[in-house]
């Protein structure tokens, strides 16, 4: 670097001192970020409505490539780093530690009835929705070159505007392989799941009319795992932000209130917050729908992954909103769905007949239970 860009060389000096805690932040949590991804987003909105102190470090090339995968043994944001200097990793099992730790305003309904269909959306959220990442994202001209350009100017931070460019050009280089990975490799995969945002925004947008969360009045980890994915790969991206606008103002609405949320200067950051959802009475027939639209996208997405890890398949096919789609095995995904059916086997009998009967005209089961649970070994 030049010796006049000293600017930049201020940006650096700034990021090497983001691992360090100061005497008034010996209680604060590190975050390994960045803008653009979806994980990032949803721990750092839980965050914020936790009150959790923390603070965020951008995740640059060296720490993508080196760092971080000295750490957790893959280059994968975000990654937390305790005030003991403990290394946390993965999103899901992390707000589950922060849970228990963090008891107040919880995340977690007291129903085991409603945080079971919270642990399925928030499934859904994290293992089926990135196909919608990889087709809005990456399915446009406009979107490939803001989001190539915006991804490498957060790992390239500090540095000039040609190291950028060129980390540009990588990282649209590096994109070609994953829509086959995701199933959105080919055109009648691209226009079903063009219908399946439309569809669930519909959902969504009807549901957030009347509730001002997807469990009721409160948020719960559901909606702190779908905002992640709608807020980096949705709200932000151009060809998704369109799209959202134009067809699901009150999804647009909600998105803007999780990410202020917590965040009281200007008033803007929701204070108080409602009850869940009475499961004395009937379910919303939006979150029956919800369930629904679950049941024709993940489920036969998850246990095509179960059936490959059993039977040793590199790739397999699944009739996904009745289009038959080519997946390769991802042994990770086969073990969430295991962890879920294992969450409503851990109800008892009677709360699962309980859930089973309430989404009875979903679709969601006998399937979801069909045969024995099979971790990931």
């Amino acid at each position: 670097m030049s010796s006049e860009h000293r600017h930049l060389k201020q940006h650096l000096d700034d990021l090497s001192k983001k691992t360090e805690l100061s005497v008034e932040q010996k209680d604060h949590y590190r975050m390994y970020w960045d803008y653009t991804s979806p994980y990032s987003n949803k721990v750092r909105a839980y965050f914020n409505y936790k009150e959790i102190p923390y603070k965020l470090m951008q995740t640059t090339t060296e720490d993508y490539r080196e760092k971080i995968p000295a750490m957790v043994g893959m280059s994968i944001i975000p990654v937390i780093l305790t005030p003991d200097d403990e290394v946390m990793q993965d999103s899901t099992p992390m707000m589950e530690w922060f849970e228990k730790k963090y008891p107040e305003k919880s995340a977690i309904p007291e129903d085991s009835r409603l945080a079971w269909i919270m642990w399925l959306i928030e499934e859904f959220s994290d293992e089926y929705m990135p196909r919608f990442a990889m087709r809005t994202r990456w399915g446009t001209e406009a979107s490939q070159r803001t989001l190539s350009s915006r991804i490498a100017r957060g790992f390239t931070y500090g540095h000039p505007t040609e190291i950028t460019k060129m980390g540009s050009q990588m990282i649209l280089d590096r994109q070609s392989g994953f829509n086959s990975a995701l199933g959105v490799a080919k055109e009648e995969d691209c226009k079903s799941v063009d219908q399946e945002l439309l569809d669930l925004l519909k959902i969504l947008d009807a549901h957030l009319s009347d509730y001002a969360y997807l469990l009721g009045d409160r948020p719960s980890l559901a909606d702190f795992a779908i905002f992640g994915p709608l807020w980096a790969h949705g709200f932000n991206d151009p060809w998704s932000a369109e799209i959202l606008e134009v067809n699901a103002p009150q999804v647009c609405n909600w998105l803007q209130e999780m990410a202020n949320i917590g965040d009281s200067r200007g008033c803007l950051g929701r204070e108080e917050f409602g009850d869940w959802l009475d499961l004395a009475d009937e379910l919303p027939d939006t979150l029956i729908q919800l369930v629904g639209f679950i049941a024709n996208t993940y489920l036969p997405q998850a246990l095509g992954y179960r059936d490959a890890m059993l039977s040793g398949d590199k790739r397999f096919t699944a009739t996904i909103y009745g289009v038959e789609t080519e997946l390769p095995k991802f042994d990770y995904r086969a073990g969430t769905l295991a962890q879920l059916q294992q969450k409503l086997v851990d109800l008892g009998s009677e709360e699962q007949a309980w859930v089973e009967a309430a989404l009875a005209d979903t679709g969601l089961f006998p399937a979801l239970m069909d045969g024995e649970i099979k971790p990931n070994p």
